[in-house]
C-alpha cells in the first residue's frame, strides 16, 4: 500500500463525474479504511497566491459553468477512450496514449472565458507531468479531508490564482473516483495482465497510482480558465 493518504469509499459514484452527475452518498461506509501519510504540499508556485471562492457567487458563475461543462466533456472522452482502446489497440499504445494526452484545447470564443489548460492530478500520480502544484494540492487535500470527516465532498471547487503582473487564472476542479474499468491499470498490480504490467513498468517506473479499489477517491480533473475578453 502506498504511503500517501488513501480512502476507500462509496461517497463518489464511479465515473458519475463523466456523466455530469457526480452523485455523492450522504456519508462514507462504516468500514471505510483510511491510510494516513504526509500531506502533499505540491510543486511550489513562486509568488502566486491562491484561494477558493464561492462557486455560487454571481461574479464567478460563468467561470464555474464553463469549467464544469468542459470537465464533463473531457470526462466523457476519457471514459470512451478507456472502453475502446483497451479492447481494440495494442496495449502498449493504449497505455502510452491513455487519458487524452494529445487533447487539444477548445478554441477561444469572444466574450467567453477561455480554457487555457486541462489537467488530471492526484495524491498518487502515475505520470510525473501530472504532479500537483501547491494550488492543486490544496484542492486534493480539501476533498480528501471532507471524505475523512464523513462529509459529502464538494462536487466542484472554484479557485482564483493571482500572480504579480499577470492575468488572473481561474481553476475549476471536480473529484473523480475509480470505476471497475479503471482497475485494469490502477488496481492490484499482481492482478494486471502481463502486457499491461509490462507497459506500465516501462513507461512509468515510479508509478504510485495503483492498488485502488472501485469507488475509491482517485483525484481531480481540473480546468484552468482566463477571464472573458
Amino acid at each position: 500500500m502506498q504511503a500517501m493518504s488513501r480512502l476507500v469509499l462509496t461517497s463518489i459514484s464511479s465515473c458519475a463525474i463523466f456523466a455530469a452527475s457526480l452523485a455523492a452518498a450522504d456519508s462514507p461506509p462504516a468500514n471505510a479504511q483510511f491510510f494516513a501519510g504526509a500531506k502533499v504540499k505540491g510543486t511550489p508556485m513562486g509568488d502566486a497566491k491562491f484561494a477558493f471562492v464561492d462557486r455560487h457567487d454571481p461574479a464567478v458563475e460563468t467561470i464555474a459553468t464553463t469549467g464544469y461543462d468542459e470537465i464533463n466533456r473531457v470526462g466523457g472522452l476519457m471514459v470512451n477512450q478507456v472502453n475502446q482502446s483497451l479492447v481494440g489497440d495494442e496495449i502498449g499504445v493504449s497505455v502510452a496514449a491513455m487519458h487524452l494526452k494529445n487533447l487539444e484545447l477548445p478554441k477561444p470564443v469572444a466574450g467567453k472565458p477561455a480554457i487555457t489548460a486541462i489537467k488530471r492530478t492526484s495524491l498518487m500520480i502515475r505520470d510525473p507531468q501530472n504532479a500537483p502544484d501547491a494550488a492543486d494540492a490544496a484542492a486534493l487535500e480539501l476533498i480528501s479531508q471532507q471524505l475523512m470527516d464523513g462529509e459529502k465532498p464538494d462536487s466542484m471547487l472554484v479557485q482564483r490564482i493571482d500572480r504579480p503582473g499577470k492575468p488572473v487564472e481561474w481553476r475549476v476542479y471536480r473529484p473523480i473516483a475509480t470505476s471497475k474499468s479503471c482497475l485494469v491499470c490502477h488496481g492490484d498490480p499482481e492482478k494486471f495482465r502481463p502486457d499491461v504490467k509490462a507497459a506500465l513498468d516501462h513507461l512509468y517506473p515510479q508509478d504510485k497510482a495503483v492498488d485502488y479499489q472501485a469507488q475509491e477517491y482517485r483525484g481531480v480533473l481540473r480546468v484552468s480558465l482566463a477571464e472573458a475578453k
